[in-house]
Protein backbone atom coordinates (compact mmCIF):
# COMPACT_ATOMS: atom_id res chain seq x y z
CA UNK A 1 0.00 0.00 0.00
CA UNK A 2 2.78 2.49 1.50
CA UNK A 3 4.78 1.88 -2.13
CA UNK A 4 1.64 2.43 -4.16
CA UNK A 5 1.01 5.46 -2.47
CA UNK A 6 4.64 6.69 -3.11
CA UNK A 7 4.37 5.51 -7.39
CA UNK A 8 1.12 7.83 -7.28
CA UNK A 9 2.78 10.88 -6.03
CA UNK A 10 6.06 10.30 -8.44
CA UNK A 11 4.11 9.90 -11.15
CA UNK A 12 2.26 13.47 -10.01
CA UNK A 13 4.74 15.00 -9.62
CA UNK A 14 7.23 13.75 -12.59
CA UNK A 15 4.18 13.83 -15.14
CA UNK A 16 5.01 17.30 -17.37
CA UNK A 17 2.67 18.48 -19.85
CA UNK A 18 4.07 20.08 -23.72
CA UNK A 19 3.08 23.33 -24.62
CA UNK A 20 4.14 22.67 -28.71
CA UNK A 21 4.41 20.48 -31.20
CA UNK A 22 5.21 19.81 -35.10
CA UNK A 23 4.77 16.59 -37.43
CA UNK A 24 4.25 15.76 -41.07
CA UNK A 25 1.30 14.11 -41.67
CA UNK A 26 1.51 11.83 -44.98
CA UNK A 27 -1.80 10.20 -45.11
CA UNK A 28 -3.24 12.99 -47.76
CA UNK A 29 -0.89 11.69 -50.12
CA UNK A 30 -1.29 8.84 -52.45
CA UNK A 31 2.27 7.40 -51.97
CA UNK A 32 2.31 7.08 -48.85
CA UNK A 33 -1.02 6.22 -47.86
CA UNK A 34 -4.14 4.27 -49.36
CA UNK A 35 -5.32 7.54 -50.33
CA UNK A 36 -7.68 8.00 -53.89
CA UNK A 37 -9.40 11.15 -53.77
CA UNK A 38 -11.94 11.76 -56.68
CA UNK A 39 -14.95 11.59 -57.46
CA UNK A 40 -16.71 11.63 -54.15
CA UNK A 41 -13.95 10.12 -51.57
CA UNK A 42 -13.49 11.45 -48.40
CA UNK A 43 -11.14 10.37 -45.33
CA UNK A 44 -10.94 11.24 -42.19
CA UNK A 45 -7.28 10.58 -39.95
CA UNK A 46 -6.59 11.08 -36.22
CA UNK A 47 -2.97 12.63 -35.51
CA UNK A 48 -1.61 11.74 -32.66
CA UNK A 49 0.56 14.96 -30.52
CA UNK A 50 3.86 13.60 -29.21
CA UNK A 51 3.05 14.20 -25.18
CA UNK A 52 -0.60 15.26 -23.71
CA UNK A 53 -0.91 19.04 -23.38
CA UNK A 54 -2.51 20.46 -20.07
CA UNK A 55 -4.72 22.74 -22.41
CA UNK A 56 -6.49 22.15 -26.05
CA UNK A 57 -4.02 23.46 -27.96
CA UNK A 58 -4.84 25.49 -30.92
CA UNK A 59 -4.00 23.68 -34.17
CA UNK A 60 -2.69 25.69 -37.35
CA UNK A 61 -1.14 23.92 -41.27
CA UNK A 62 0.39 24.54 -44.18
CA UNK A 63 0.40 22.28 -47.16
CA UNK A 64 4.72 21.15 -47.49
CA UNK A 65 3.66 19.35 -51.10
CA UNK A 66 0.99 20.04 -53.79
CA UNK A 67 -0.53 17.94 -56.47
CA UNK A 68 -3.62 18.35 -57.53
CA UNK A 69 -5.55 18.38 -60.73
CA UNK A 70 -6.72 20.47 -63.59
CA UNK A 71 -10.19 21.90 -63.28
CA UNK A 72 -12.26 20.80 -62.49
CA UNK A 73 -11.38 20.23 -59.44
CA UNK A 74 -12.50 20.33 -55.60
CA UNK A 75 -11.49 19.27 -52.66
CA UNK A 76 -12.41 20.33 -48.93
CA UNK A 77 -10.43 19.93 -45.76
CA UNK A 78 -11.35 20.95 -42.21
CA UNK A 79 -9.52 20.51 -38.56
CA UNK A 80 -12.87 18.85 -36.99
CA UNK A 81 -12.02 18.66 -33.07
CA UNK A 82 -8.72 19.24 -31.58
CA UNK A 83 -8.31 17.52 -27.96
CA UNK A 84 -5.56 17.03 -25.50
CA UNK A 85 -3.80 14.36 -26.89
CA UNK A 86 -4.93 14.92 -30.65
CA UNK A 87 -6.44 16.40 -33.35
CA UNK A 88 -9.07 15.06 -35.92
CA UNK A 89 -8.95 16.24 -39.90
CA UNK A 90 -11.20 15.91 -42.49
CA UNK A 91 -10.47 15.93 -46.27
CA UNK A 92 -13.22 14.93 -49.25
CA UNK A 93 -12.62 15.29 -53.18
CA UNK A 94 -15.99 16.17 -55.54
CA UNK A 95 -14.05 15.20 -59.22
CA UNK A 96 -10.89 14.96 -60.40
CA UNK A 97 -8.07 13.63 -58.64
CA UNK A 98 -6.00 15.44 -55.38
CA UNK A 99 -2.59 13.53 -55.42
CA UNK A 100 -0.93 14.58 -52.58
CA UNK A 101 -1.54 17.31 -49.44
CA UNK A 102 1.45 16.93 -47.51
CA UNK A 103 0.37 18.87 -44.41
CA UNK A 104 2.89 19.93 -41.87
CA UNK A 105 1.19 21.22 -38.83
CA UNK A 106 1.76 22.90 -35.63
CA UNK A 107 -0.03 22.52 -31.93
CA UNK A 108 0.55 25.46 -29.38
CA UNK A 109 -0.96 25.75 -25.80
CA UNK A 110 -0.27 29.67 -25.57
CA UNK A 111 -2.98 32.31 -25.80
CA UNK A 112 -0.90 34.55 -27.59
CA UNK A 113 -1.69 33.36 -30.74
CA UNK A 114 -5.16 32.69 -31.75
CA UNK A 115 -5.90 30.70 -34.70
CA UNK A 116 -8.96 31.39 -36.58
CA UNK A 117 -10.56 28.49 -39.12
CA UNK A 118 -12.38 29.40 -42.07
CA UNK A 119 -12.46 25.95 -44.18
CA UNK A 120 -14.16 25.48 -47.08
CA UNK A 121 -15.45 28.97 -47.70
CA UNK A 122 -18.36 28.52 -50.54
CA UNK A 123 -18.29 32.09 -53.05
CA UNK A 124 -15.13 33.31 -51.31
CA UNK A 125 -14.99 36.99 -50.46
CA UNK A 126 -13.55 39.47 -47.93
CA UNK A 127 -14.12 38.28 -44.72
CA UNK A 128 -14.23 39.62 -40.98
CA UNK A 129 -13.39 37.65 -38.16
CA UNK A 130 -13.79 38.53 -34.67
CA UNK A 131 -10.19 38.30 -32.25
CA UNK A 132 -10.19 37.53 -28.56
CA UNK A 133 -6.86 38.91 -27.29
CA UNK A 134 -6.98 42.49 -28.16
CA UNK A 135 -2.77 42.67 -28.02
CA UNK A 136 -2.85 39.85 -31.30
CA UNK A 137 -2.31 42.79 -33.98
CA UNK A 138 -0.23 40.61 -36.35
CA UNK A 139 -1.10 37.81 -38.24
CA UNK A 140 -0.99 36.13 -41.56
CA UNK A 141 -2.94 33.31 -43.49
CA UNK A 142 -2.85 30.05 -44.85
CA UNK A 143 -4.52 28.22 -47.82
CA UNK A 144 -6.33 24.68 -46.53
CA UNK A 145 -8.55 23.89 -49.62
CA UNK A 146 -9.76 25.16 -53.13
CA UNK A 147 -12.54 24.52 -55.80
CA UNK A 148 -11.60 25.89 -59.46
CA UNK A 149 -13.20 25.35 -62.43
CA UNK A 150 -10.98 27.24 -65.17
CA UNK A 151 -7.89 29.44 -64.46
CA UNK A 152 -7.26 31.29 -61.42
CA UNK A 153 -5.20 34.45 -60.23
CA UNK A 154 -6.13 35.58 -56.27
CA UNK A 155 -4.16 36.54 -52.81
CA UNK A 156 -5.61 36.12 -49.54
CA UNK A 157 -4.51 40.05 -47.82
CA UNK A 158 -4.73 41.43 -44.36
CA UNK A 159 -7.05 43.91 -45.21
CA UNK A 160 -7.07 45.02 -41.70
CA UNK A 161 -6.34 44.21 -38.12
CA UNK A 162 -7.64 45.84 -34.94
CA UNK A 163 -7.89 45.15 -31.11
CA UNK A 164 -10.91 42.90 -32.11
CA UNK A 165 -11.07 42.11 -35.72
CA UNK A 166 -9.21 41.36 -38.39
CA UNK A 167 -10.57 41.32 -41.91
CA UNK A 168 -9.07 39.75 -44.55
CA UNK A 169 -9.41 40.17 -48.28
CA UNK A 170 -8.81 38.31 -51.71
CA UNK A 171 -8.41 40.18 -54.86
CA UNK A 172 -10.41 39.75 -57.87
CA UNK A 173 -9.05 39.54 -61.33
CA UNK A 174 -12.07 39.75 -63.67
CA UNK A 175 -12.43 36.60 -66.02
CA UNK A 176 -10.73 34.59 -63.37
CA UNK A 177 -12.07 35.49 -59.87
CA UNK A 178 -15.34 33.42 -61.02
CA UNK A 179 -13.50 29.96 -61.41
CA UNK A 180 -12.57 30.16 -57.87
CA UNK A 181 -15.63 28.81 -56.32
CA UNK A 182 -14.46 27.88 -53.15
CA UNK A 183 -11.14 28.51 -50.64
CA UNK A 184 -10.35 27.27 -47.13
CA UNK A 185 -7.71 28.86 -45.09
CA UNK A 186 -6.96 29.84 -41.54
CA UNK A 187 -5.20 33.14 -40.15
CA UNK A 188 -3.34 33.06 -37.49
CA UNK A 189 -2.59 36.41 -35.78
CA UNK A 190 -0.52 37.04 -32.30
CA UNK A 191 1.05 39.58 -30.24
CA UNK A 192 3.94 41.31 -31.52
CA UNK A 193 6.55 39.06 -30.57
CA UNK A 194 4.82 35.79 -32.18
CA UNK A 195 6.27 36.46 -35.88
CA UNK A 196 8.65 37.66 -38.03
CA UNK A 197 7.36 38.20 -41.06
CA UNK A 198 10.01 37.96 -43.92
CA UNK A 199 7.24 39.30 -46.60
CA UNK A 200 5.15 37.67 -49.48
CA UNK A 201 7.11 36.35 -52.11
CA UNK A 202 5.70 35.85 -55.78
CA UNK A 203 7.52 33.05 -57.66
CA UNK A 204 6.68 32.49 -61.31
CA UNK A 205 9.59 30.01 -61.82
CA UNK A 206 11.72 28.33 -59.46
CA UNK A 207 12.19 29.59 -56.43
CA UNK A 208 14.79 29.39 -54.02
CA UNK A 209 15.12 31.24 -50.45
CA UNK A 210 17.90 33.74 -49.23
CA UNK A 211 19.86 31.44 -46.66
CA UNK A 212 18.40 32.47 -43.56
CA UNK A 213 19.54 32.71 -39.74
CA UNK A 214 17.95 30.19 -37.55
CA UNK A 215 15.73 31.85 -35.26
CA UNK A 216 16.10 30.50 -31.71
CA UNK A 217 12.54 29.47 -30.30
CA UNK A 218 10.51 29.56 -33.69
CA UNK A 219 9.15 27.73 -36.08
CA UNK A 220 9.51 28.30 -39.82
CA UNK A 221 6.38 28.22 -41.62
CA UNK A 222 5.83 28.60 -45.27
CA UNK A 223 1.86 29.35 -46.21
CA UNK A 224 0.51 29.28 -49.40
CA UNK A 225 -1.38 32.60 -50.09
CA UNK A 226 -2.71 32.68 -53.60
CA UNK A 227 -2.09 31.21 -57.24
CA UNK A 228 -1.97 32.34 -60.59
CA UNK A 229 -2.99 29.25 -62.36
CA UNK A 230 -3.19 29.00 -66.23
CA UNK A 231 -5.20 25.38 -65.90
CA UNK A 232 -2.73 23.82 -68.77
CA UNK A 233 -1.04 21.11 -66.13
CA UNK A 234 -1.72 20.27 -62.71
CA UNK A 235 -0.63 22.75 -59.92
CA UNK A 236 2.42 20.89 -58.12
CA UNK A 237 4.29 22.72 -55.53
CA UNK A 238 6.72 21.44 -53.09
CA UNK A 239 8.64 22.46 -50.50
CA UNK A 240 12.33 21.51 -49.73
CA UNK A 241 14.04 22.29 -46.86
CA UNK A 242 18.23 22.18 -45.66
CA UNK A 243 18.99 23.56 -42.72
CA UNK A 244 22.27 23.65 -40.72
CA UNK A 245 23.00 23.89 -36.78
CA UNK A 246 22.60 28.25 -37.52
CA UNK A 247 20.69 28.71 -41.48
CA UNK A 248 17.69 27.53 -43.30
CA UNK A 249 17.23 27.36 -47.27
CA UNK A 250 14.31 25.99 -48.80
CA UNK A 251 13.34 25.28 -52.60
CA UNK A 252 9.27 25.98 -53.78
CA UNK A 253 8.48 24.64 -56.76
CA UNK A 254 7.33 21.85 -59.12
CA UNK A 255 9.20 18.47 -59.69
CA UNK A 256 7.26 18.07 -62.57
CA UNK A 257 6.14 19.74 -65.84
CA UNK A 258 5.68 23.78 -65.35
CA UNK A 259 6.10 25.85 -62.14
CA UNK A 260 2.92 27.15 -60.94
CA UNK A 261 2.91 30.87 -60.54
CA UNK A 262 2.31 31.25 -56.49
CA UNK A 263 2.45 33.69 -53.80
CA UNK A 264 3.74 32.59 -50.02
CA UNK A 265 5.53 34.21 -47.46
CA UNK A 266 8.12 33.43 -45.04
CA UNK A 267 7.76 33.79 -41.09
CA UNK A 268 8.60 32.63 -38.23
CA UNK A 269 6.74 31.76 -35.61
CA UNK A 270 7.03 31.70 -31.66
CA UNK A 271 6.72 28.77 -29.81
CA UNK A 272 8.40 30.64 -26.68
CA UNK A 273 7.81 33.90 -25.32
CA UNK A 274 9.90 36.28 -23.27
CA UNK A 275 7.16 39.19 -22.80
CA UNK A 276 4.10 37.89 -20.32
CA UNK A 277 1.30 39.89 -20.08
CA UNK A 278 0.13 41.21 -16.64
CA UNK A 279 -2.18 42.37 -14.59
CA UNK A 280 -2.06 46.79 -14.19
CA UNK A 281 -0.35 47.83 -11.32
CA UNK A 282 -1.47 50.81 -8.92
CA UNK A 283 1.79 53.17 -8.58
CA UNK A 284 -0.21 55.56 -6.68
CA UNK A 285 -3.28 56.53 -5.32
CA UNK A 286 -4.96 59.58 -3.53
CA UNK A 287 -7.90 59.81 -1.46
CA UNK A 288 -10.49 62.01 -0.51
CA UNK A 289 -13.19 61.93 2.34
CA UNK A 290 -15.90 64.77 2.59
CA UNK A 291 -19.60 65.80 3.56
CA UNK A 292 -22.52 66.04 1.04
CA UNK A 293 -25.49 67.22 2.12
CA UNK A 294 -28.04 64.65 -0.16
CA UNK A 295 -26.34 61.55 -1.01
CA UNK A 296 -29.83 61.15 -3.04
CA UNK A 297 -28.41 63.67 -5.43
CA UNK A 298 -25.31 61.46 -6.96
CA UNK A 299 -24.87 57.78 -7.74
CA UNK A 300 -23.98 55.00 -5.14
CA UNK A 301 -21.02 54.77 -6.79
CA UNK A 302 -19.07 56.78 -9.73
CA UNK A 303 -16.59 54.97 -11.85
CA UNK A 304 -14.55 56.85 -14.56
CA UNK A 305 -11.53 56.60 -16.89
CA UNK A 306 -9.94 59.94 -17.12
CA UNK A 307 -9.39 61.10 -20.53
CA UNK A 308 -10.86 58.11 -22.06
CA UNK A 309 -14.39 60.04 -22.11
CA UNK A 310 -15.68 56.97 -20.21
CA UNK A 311 -18.10 57.31 -17.28
CA UNK A 312 -20.08 54.57 -15.25
CA UNK A 313 -22.76 55.80 -12.65
CA UNK A 314 -25.92 52.90 -13.74
CA UNK A 315 -25.50 49.14 -12.82
CA UNK A 316 -24.03 46.57 -15.03
CA UNK A 317 -21.54 44.49 -16.54
CA UNK A 318 -19.57 46.58 -19.07
CA UNK A 319 -16.63 45.47 -21.18
CA UNK A 320 -14.10 48.20 -22.32
CA UNK A 321 -10.30 47.84 -24.11
CA UNK A 322 -7.86 50.67 -23.19
CA UNK A 323 -5.67 51.89 -25.79
CA UNK A 324 -2.17 51.18 -25.40
CA UNK A 325 -1.07 54.14 -25.99
CA UNK A 326 -3.26 55.08 -22.93
CA UNK A 327 -0.48 54.65 -19.73
CA UNK A 328 -0.38 55.40 -16.71
CA UNK A 329 -4.36 54.69 -16.74
CA UNK A 330 -5.92 57.03 -14.35
CA UNK A 331 -9.15 56.19 -12.18
CA UNK A 332 -11.05 58.05 -10.29
CA UNK A 333 -13.82 56.14 -7.95
CA UNK A 334 -16.32 57.83 -5.35
CA UNK A 335 -18.11 56.27 -3.61
CA UNK A 336 -21.41 57.49 -1.26
CA UNK A 337 -20.75 56.44 2.62
CA UNK A 338 -24.10 56.01 4.17
CA UNK A 339 -24.14 56.27 7.98
CA UNK A 340 -23.74 52.98 9.55
CA UNK A 341 -21.75 51.64 6.65
CA UNK A 342 -18.20 51.04 5.87
CA UNK A 343 -16.25 50.91 2.61
CA UNK A 344 -13.41 48.45 1.84
CA UNK A 345 -11.44 48.98 -1.29
CA UNK A 346 -8.44 47.15 -2.67
CA UNK A 347 -6.46 48.23 -5.45
CA UNK A 348 -3.79 45.33 -7.41
CA UNK A 349 -0.30 46.93 -6.83
CA UNK A 350 2.22 44.01 -6.86
CA UNK A 351 2.02 40.52 -9.62
CA UNK A 352 5.48 39.60 -8.03
CA UNK A 353 4.95 39.64 -4.34
CA UNK A 354 4.25 36.95 -2.28
CA UNK A 355 2.37 39.39 0.33
CA UNK A 356 1.22 42.92 0.41
CA UNK A 357 -0.04 42.52 -3.15
CA UNK A 358 -2.86 45.09 -2.72
CA UNK A 359 -3.50 48.79 -1.78
CA UNK A 360 -6.37 48.07 0.77
CA UNK A 361 -8.29 50.85 2.74
CA UNK A 362 -11.50 50.80 5.17
CA UNK A 363 -13.60 53.71 5.93
CA UNK A 364 -16.27 54.12 8.45
CA UNK A 365 -18.91 56.27 7.36
CA UNK A 366 -20.86 58.70 9.59
CA UNK A 367 -23.07 61.58 8.87
CA UNK A 368 -19.81 64.32 8.77
CA UNK A 369 -18.25 61.97 6.14
CA UNK A 370 -20.09 60.65 3.86
CA UNK A 371 -18.59 60.65 0.38
CA UNK A 372 -15.17 58.86 -0.29
CA UNK A 373 -12.95 59.24 -3.79
CA UNK A 374 -10.24 57.30 -4.78
CA UNK A 375 -7.42 58.28 -7.21
CA UNK A 376 -5.38 55.57 -8.46
CA UNK A 377 -2.95 55.71 -11.52
CA UNK A 378 -1.55 52.03 -12.73
CA UNK A 379 0.75 50.77 -14.87
CA UNK A 380 2.56 47.71 -16.48
CA UNK A 381 5.94 47.04 -18.02
CA UNK A 382 4.89 47.71 -21.74
CA UNK A 383 2.65 48.90 -23.93
CA UNK A 384 0.01 46.96 -24.22
CA UNK A 385 -4.27 46.63 -24.33
CA UNK A 386 -6.03 46.51 -21.01
CA UNK A 387 -9.12 44.31 -21.28
CA UNK A 388 -11.11 45.26 -18.66
CA UNK A 389 -14.70 44.22 -17.26
CA UNK A 390 -16.72 46.79 -15.09
CA UNK A 391 -19.01 44.99 -12.76
CA UNK A 392 -20.81 47.68 -11.35
CA UNK A 393 -23.72 47.50 -8.56
CA UNK A 394 -25.57 49.73 -6.43
CA UNK A 395 -23.16 48.67 -3.73
CA UNK A 396 -20.17 47.50 -4.97
CA UNK A 397 -17.72 47.64 -8.28
CA UNK A 398 -15.12 45.56 -9.41
CA UNK A 399 -12.74 45.56 -12.19
CA UNK A 400 -11.32 42.51 -13.59
CA UNK A 401 -8.73 42.34 -16.53
CA UNK A 402 -8.88 39.65 -18.77
CA UNK A 403 -5.02 38.62 -19.60
CA UNK A 404 -3.96 36.46 -22.74
CA UNK A 405 -0.71 34.72 -21.63
CA UNK A 406 0.41 31.37 -21.54
CA UNK A 407 -3.35 31.14 -20.65
CA UNK A 408 -6.28 33.09 -20.49
CA UNK A 409 -6.78 34.34 -17.14
CA UNK A 410 -8.88 37.13 -15.21
CA UNK A 411 -7.74 39.04 -12.00
CA UNK A 412 -9.65 41.59 -9.86
CA UNK A 413 -7.24 44.97 -9.87
CA UNK A 414 -9.72 46.87 -8.32
CA UNK A 415 -12.41 45.87 -5.95
CA UNK A 416 -14.83 48.18 -3.69
CA UNK A 417 -18.19 47.83 -1.48
CA UNK A 418 -20.37 49.33 0.77
CA UNK A 419 -20.91 47.09 3.46
CA UNK A 420 -21.92 47.01 7.57
CA UNK A 421 -20.12 48.49 10.23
Amino acid sequence: MFQSILFLMFFHFSYEYIKYDTGLFLGFDYESASFNCQNGFSKTSVIQFSGTFENIPQVFIYIEKIDWSQAQLEFSLSITTITTISFTITTSCANNRIYRNQIRWFALDDRRIEVLNNFNMVNPDDKTFSIQNPNASYGFMTITSIHYAGPIDFTLTMNSITPNSATIGITKIAGKFSNLKQIGYQVVVGVEEAFINLGLKSPTGAFSSDILPIQQNRWFFIPLQGLNYNNNNNIRIRAILTTTQSTIQYTYGTWDQSETPNRHSQIWVAYQFTNSYKALECFSIRTSRKHLPNLSIVPPIYFELVSLNAIYTSSGNYNYIVNKSIMPLYMIIQSTCPNGKKIQADFNKCNSCSVQKSYSFTFNCFSQMNYIGFFPKFKQAFQQYNQLKINLQSSSLEIIQVLYDQKITEQIIVKVQIVDQ
